[in-house]
């Protein structure tokens, strides 16, 4: 496949044929060789390749490892979409599952992406991939520190840490390479890099202050998008929080705006529910799960207090009775104070359970659709001379 592009290899200390293959290779147009006389490590493979790019004038690096596991094809796609945003960090993600890749891969790679997330905010479903299309400043700025396989996780991280967009294309891969596949990745000695890497940059990132200057990276997205949702898990945690995500939320697009009114509503339905005890551990794990304000979730749910919160009981109550029962409730039908007996708590908590889903849910449906009439998306303004 021929792409029409400057071709740079980087020979990281081979020690077979490969110098004498590269130097009849490298008699071509376009074609550089690099040579480091022992063997560095990846990363620094990857730092020589990218300092002699912005030498010969470039703003990108395509990246394809030379273990036979990527198809060249796919730097197409990785074109492609670099075009559509230069701006941003663009990775190759592999199928979580191809034929002949070992299990262990599998499960680092899984446990890699959810560090990147914990870490960053930043979702990838391939953090491991080594067919990428790098900003070439953007890699100076990060200021990406690991060696060896660990620089290409942590360099998603810092393009967290920095708002930069980091943009997955799906490819292909392949892992039955014709004569076997040849890597230098040490089980031991690699992983124990990534685990010390990630609980370094996991602890950075408690901290307070930007590890990385944050910038506006991406040429398609407004900053503000990426304002919270990636950067440090304290950035972050403020972000989720605060009130200024509540602004973008109340003054953004319309998926931005039914989330608010789903908080509301969350809230509402947690105010009638009897979780008592609970009730903010509920509240954070909707929130977090269906990408809700924490803050409006609790706030609008605290309404389960006196003297609100007696209204709610007496609702649900009534509701609960009726539907178990087939009547209303009456004087006569409440268990009297002298004879109460435990049978009579499990039929009052279920009539409570039972009348609480019906009256949360009503109120929830309700708060909800007022407040997406409150927060009807705009109409778009009509452009000067187009026909209605």
């Amino acid at each position: 496949m021929r792409l029409g592009l400057p071709v740079i290899v980087v020979n990281d200390g081979s020690t077979d044929a490969t110098s004498s293959i590269l130097g009849t290779w490298a008699s071509g147009p376009d074609r550089h060789v690099i040579t480091h006389e022992r063997n560095r490590g990846k990363a620094a493979a990857l730092h020589t390749g990218f300092a002699k790019a912005s030498a010969l004038g470039f703003t990108h690096a395509l990246t394809i490892d030379s273990d036979g596991q990527h198809v060249p094809s796919d730097l197409q796609l990785l074109i492609a979409r670099s075009a559509e945003n230069p701006r941003a960090l663009i990775v190759g993600a592999r199928p979580g599952r191809t034929a002949g890749c070992p299990a262990g891969s599998i499960i680092g790679r899984r446990l890699s992406n959810h560090f990147v997330w914990i870490t960053s905010g930043v979702r990838v479903d391939d953090s491991q991939s080594g067919l990428r299309s790098y900003p070439l400043d953007l890699v100076e700025a990060l200021g990406s520190k690991s060696g060896r396989y660990a620089f290409e996780t942590e360099v998603l991280i810092r393009a967290g840490w920095a708002g930069a967009r980091v943009v997955e294309v799906p490819i292909s891969g392949v892992y039955k390479v014709p004569g076997g596949r040849v890597t230098h990745f040490r089980v031991g000695r690699d992983t124990w890099d990534a685990i010390r890497m990630h609980a370094m940059l996991l602890g950075r990132s408690v901290l307070p202050g930007d590890p990385v200057p944050r910038a506006t990276w991406s040429n398609t997205t407004p900053a503000t998008h990426f304002s919270g949702s990636t950067g440090t898990v304290l950035r972050r945690a403020c972000w989720w929080l605060g009130p200024r995500r509540l602004f973008e939320m109340a003054t953004g697009d319309a998926g931005s705006r039914e989330r608010l009114a789903a908080s509301v509503a969350a809230g509402v339905f947690m105010a009638v529910a009897p979780l008592y005890g609970v009730k903010t551990i509920v509240c954070l794990w909707l929130a977090a799960k269906f990408r809700l304000h924490p803050a409006v979730v609790i706030a609008v749910s605290s309404l389960s207090t006196p003297p609100v919160g007696f209204v709610f009981v007496f609702l649900s109550l009534f509701v609960g009775h009726t539907l178990l029962h087939g009547a209303f409730p009456t004087l006569e039908t409440l268990p009297a104070w002298s004879t109460f007996k435990l049978a009579d708590a499990r039929a009052l908590l279920w009539e409570w359970i039972a009348g609480a889903a019906v009256v949360g849910s009503t109120l929830a449906l309700l708060s909800y659709a007022a407040l997406r009439i409150v927060l009807r998306t705009r109409a778009t303004p009509r452009v000067p001379g187009a026909a209605a």
